[in-house]
């Protein structure tokens, strides 16, 4: 038996990528092209995804084992928010099919109901360990973020339109306390936002890992890459927005574990003394906080983790 990468987005392939690699050769199959799926059944293959639509569409065709590919983030404080399919916890469960799940923390692994494991991110393998709190080389630099305009829910949505009127002076403002300005999307935006983050002054970073090489500080709405960046000891700032409800508790982002200061508008945004956040890192004890309820660990091991807990999986069937 042989385990397949298939991945519909290319963000899920960068969370299962790593585990693949560290599995015994005798186990690794073939890493599909991100589209399209595969239309023949996998036969005695068994499928790694880290999408709910990759769930889907190989339903009845293939064993999965499936990986989160955020920080487990769910919408649970919602009712109608709690049942959607693609969150742990969510009401419909994932088909018979998924055989098992690599997941972040205990707390996510025990929402699923199949045999689960918290492994951490293994996307982040390459940047755990030693250098988690490192001193990055080079120019001083902060990036804005936003997350797709998701609106099945309040807090799914991005903070983007409560911004945008303000990001020219964001920009100048980043700029005059000695950092570059940089700004960064989700992917599911296509681009949308980068012409006009470079017409305010911003030099845009492509994909997460420019986020991570290049920025010492990041300022973002709501998305695992929050968690991801303050896994590295950097410090976040949480971007808030008028429609996200206070009333409202989801966890995590919402609002047990924010990863760093929140501003709940452009002004207190430009209120801030970055460059007193980064040397003084006020929120260092609500990073660690956070950072330490989304991962298991953040030791560089998840995805050796990951694949020795599918390797066992596997081996015992």
């Amino acid at each position: 038996m042989k385990v397949d990468l298939i991945a519909s987005e290319f963000w899920y392939r960068d969370h299962m990528l790593p585990i693949f690699e560290c599995l015994p050769t005798r186990l690794q199959g073939h890493v599909f092209p991100l589209a399209p799926t595969p239309r023949k059944p996998l036969f005695d293959h068994v499928a790694m995804v880290a999408g709910w639509q990759d769930v889907v569409t190989l339903k009845g065709r293939a064993k999965m084992i499936y990986v989160e590919h955020g920080c487990g983030q769910a919408y649970l404080g919602d009712e109608k928010m709690a049942t959607l399919p693609g969150y742990s916890g969510g009401a419909e469960r994932h088909p018979r099919d998924v055989i098992g799940y690599i997941c972040p923390s205990e707390t996510v692994a025990q929402r699923w109901g199949a045999p689960a494991v918290a492994v951490g991110c293994p996307k982040m393998s390459a940047y755990g360990g030693e250098q988690n709190g490192k001193l990055r080389i080079g120019p001083l630099a902060a990036c804005l973020a936003f997350h797709w305009d998701c609106r099945l829910g309040p807090e799914m949505r991005s903070a983007f339109d409560h911004y945008r009127p303000r990001l020219a002076v964001i920009a100048d403002s980043m700029r005059d306390q000695g950092f570059i300005p940089y700004a960064h999307s989700h992917p599911r935006w296509n681009g949308f936002l980068d012409a006009l983050f470079v017409a305010c002054g911003f030099e845009v970073l492509a994909t997460d890992r420019d986020v991570f090489d290049k920025a010492d500080m990041l300022i973002m709405d709501n998305s695992s890459l929050m968690y991801e960046f303050a896994s590295l000891r950097r410090p976040v700032i949480a971007l808030n927005a008028p429609w996200y409800r206070r009333d409202v508790e989801h966890g995590l982002r919402f609002w047990s574990h924010v990863p760093g200061v929140q501003v709940d508008s452009p002004e207190q945004l430009l209120e801030l003394d970055l460059l007193s956040h980064l040397t003084k890192d006020p929120a260092r004890a609500l990073r660690n906080a956070a950072v330490a309820e989304a991962y298991a660990s953040t030791d560089g091991g998840a995805a050796q983790r990951a694949a020795a807990w599918i390797t066992q999986l596997l081996d015992s069937r």
